[in-house]
């Protein structure tokens, strides 16, 4: 361990931590005090330890179970040097925060008849060498993050109370642990989904570990990449030159690209060669940054800057809504989105907003009728603060009907905007259709998966995570059967700064900005997907109905679902698939088309409507 020695005026502070560590990997530290000052009766130590993660579900701190992990106790250079430990939450007005377990991050080390001058205290967290135990315990283990493009450093903060008052003054005696990724174990290919033949394109390569944590300084210089048809022929081979690798096809078609000469598993990408005036986008369109008040007071730095630079850096994303949540619009800020914060999401939006990375400002409602998310398609500078009176996506409707805007909602078993941990408990109450009746052009799509819920097609489907039981009528195609016309996303909902690292919304645009993007996500020229980057067109030609695409996986199950019943399914064994059926286009129904790939991620296609649906 290495070994940190600083002097302040209170006393000596000895701290023995590794300044490194791989993610996953165990870990402990210790702390040693020797006061240079008598401290009174009932002086303590404060040691705040740093999240990990968004609302992990166990605690990153204990003094109550010495066999469990993250066990911190203290001891005295003498025994009857009485120490006391215990841990209290993190201060937050969030009531959410207050009831999660990771919110139990801060150790107060009392000395209960205070600490004579030379007199010392010793801190110890996680390990297995825990007095009288004999190592029969569980060690703890740092969190599997390490994502941040600038680097990933945990930071401990320290305070001490010399009179037993509760005041506290700031020290710097521990410094940060840096962690560092895993060992290589994936090697990504990023590539447009779709261009122009003759048109020069780039191809991205990035290394993670087993955690999706990216590892930048890999070599890539002797990768090579190849580009197959359909029939499996190579169609063409790139090589990097000074760290990049461009390519051009002369031919229309359907194409995998994927990566040899490499031990690592490769997640190929696809890339569709056509004359056509628009092009596919792949971005998040739900993803939360710690302007967020749920996410603020507990989270890992999750910062505007760090998810957008994860965005282009990582994710390689073309397009990314930071949808902050809010309850309403006031000064409130330990719970919803005040003018500064408006500001603040209005002004990193801006700032981000390239060629490379297209950026909407946005916001999650939460509402009477639930949660919604708000795409704002221009500068929300032009926008105004919404002020008090907006309750209700109605609302949001009525005051900026005369700017871009989009509305998409978001399923799950919470209604009623419920702001507290008590209300929320209540879970299946308050679904209400009454409070969806009304409809707006400015809601053209719906969040049918969300890597933290689930999927939201049909109640008949597993949905799994989070929204393994949710509210009865809550879904996309039932709100379809009830004459709703909604294409549809999917996104990530993530809280940890990690945009595009689940759901993906793919959108045909003319190009890539804002303006054209979002006139793609109005017109509904929309897929989803679970996560890979996939190509699929559902059309109408005459009396068939036409499906036909090329997934980076192989494609398990073709599927084409009427009126939110399963219509045809055929099975497939390749990443290229078609499926054409006679249908009637003058009766009234919706269609959309679905793949399950041979990894069960799924892909689906805005629906299309015939007779005078």
């Amino acid at each position: 361990m290495d070994i940190q020695k600083t002097k302040t005026p209170f006393g000596t502070f000895v701290v023995r931590m590794d300044k490194k560590i791989v993610v996953g990997s165990d870990f402990e530290w210790s702390l040693e005090f020797t006061s240079d000052i008598q401290m009174k009766k009932g002086a303590s130590l404060s040691i705040e330890v740093p999240a990990y993660q968004h609302q992990r579900s166990e605690e990153y701190l204990q003094a109550y179970d010495y066999w469990k992990p993250n066990y911190i106790y203290a001891l005295g250079s003498r025994d009857d040097i009485k120490v006391d430990v215990r841990v209290e939450s993190v201060e937050s007005a969030f009531s959410h925060i207050k009831r999660w377990p990771d919110s139990k991050r801060v150790a107060i080390i009392t000395c209960q008849e205070g600490l004579a001058t030379g007199e010392t205290i010793s801190v110890y967290f996680g390990g297995t060498d825990r007095p009288w135990v004999g190592r029969e315990c569980m060690t703890s283990r740092i969190s599997q993050f390490a994502n941040k493009v600038e680097g990933n450093y945990l930071t401990y903060q320290v305070a001490i109370d010399t009179q037993g008052t509760g005041d506290y003054v700031k020290l710097e005696v521990m410094d940060a642990v840096e962690l560092l990724p895993d060992q290589p174990a994936v090697l990504k290919v990023f590539a447009p989904t779709s261009v122009q033949p003759d048109t020069r394109f780039e191809v991205e390569l990035v290394c993670a570990d087993q955690f999706n944590n990216p590892i930048f300084d890999y070599d890539i210089e002797s990768i090579e990449l190849r580009i197959i048809d359909e029939h499996g022929q190579e169609v063409q081979r790139l090589q990097c030159d000074n760290h990049k690798f461009t390519g051009i096809l002369r031919q229309e078609g359907r194409f995998l690209i994927e990566a040899i000469s490499t031990d690592l598993f490769v997640e190929k990408a696809v890339i569709v060669s056509r004359m056509v005036a628009r092009q596919l986008y792949w971005g998040d369109l739900h993803t939360h940054s710690n302007l967020s008040a749920n996410i603020r007071d507990n989270d890992w730095n999750s910062t505007p800057d760090n998810s957008y630079l994860y965005s282009q850096k990582v994710s390689h994303l073309d397009f990314i809504c930071l949808s902050e949540q809010t309850f309403r619009f006031n000064e409130d800020r330990s719970v919803n989105i005040d003018q500064s914060t408006w500001e603040q999401i209005g002004q990193k939006a801006d700032m981000y907003n390239t060629q490379a990375l297209v950026t909407f400002p946005g916001i999650e409602l939460h509402s009477k009728r639930g949660d919604t998310i708000a795409v704002f398609g221009e500068s929300l500078s032009t926008y105004g603060y919404p002020g008090a009176d907006i309750e209700e996506v109605t609302d949001l409707w009525e005051k900026y009907k005369d700017k871009k805007m989009l509305t998409i909602p978001h399923f799950h078993r919470y209604c009623e905007g419920r702001p507290s941990k008590d209300q929320q408990e209540k879970k299946y109450e308050g679904f209400n259709l009454d409070n969806w009746k009304e409809s707006n052009p400015k809601e053209a799509l719906c969040e049918i998966f969300s890597s933290q819920w689930g999927r939201f097609e049909n109640q008949e489907h597993p949905m799994v995570l989070k929204a393994r039981n949710n509210v009865k009528h809550n879904t996309f195609c039932e709100f379809l059967n009830m004459g709703k016309r909604w294409g549809v996303t999917a996104g990530s909902d993530g809280h940890d700064g990690k945009p595009g690292y689940g759901g993906l919304t793919g959108v045909f645009a003319a190009d890539k900005t804002r303006e054209d993007i979002f006139d793609g996500l109005t017109h509904q020229r929309t897929l989803a997907t679970t996560h890979p980057r996939w190509f699929g067109e559902i059309s109408l030609e005459q009396e068939r109905l036409i499906f036909k695409g090329i997934a980076p996986h192989v494609v398990s199950k073709i599927e084409i679902i009427r009126d939110g019943q399963l219509l045809h399914s055929v099975p497939n064994a390749d990443e290229w698939f078609e499926l054409v059926l006679d249908i009637d286009p003058k009766a009234d129904a919706y269609y959309y088309g679905r793949i399950v790939m041979d990894n069960r991620h799924i892909g689906w296609t805005s629906p299309i409507w015939t007779g005078d649906k």
